[in-house]
């Protein structure tokens, strides 16, 4: 799970990047002529962040009951 965890934590980094350039448009269904939002790059990089935080708690090691 920890490979899933910092897969999605870089797809979501590359495409806030790519949607703060103005390279991708999808959160829109008005087509390419809308304004682009800083919010959404957030989004993106809140995610990603979030990612990585669940990759973390991946490695924390397990504690056994006894």
């Amino acid at each position: 799970m920890r490979v899933v965890a910092i897969g999605l934590a870089v797809i979501f980094f590359i495409l806030g990047i790519l949607y703060g350039m103005g390279k991708i448009n999808f959160f829109t269904e008005s087509g390419a002529g809308h304004a682009h939002h800083i919010t959404h790059l957030v989004v993106c990089w809140v995610l990603a962040l979030l990612s990585l935080i669940w990759a973390r708690f991946q490695s924390s090691p397990t504690r056994s009951i006894r």
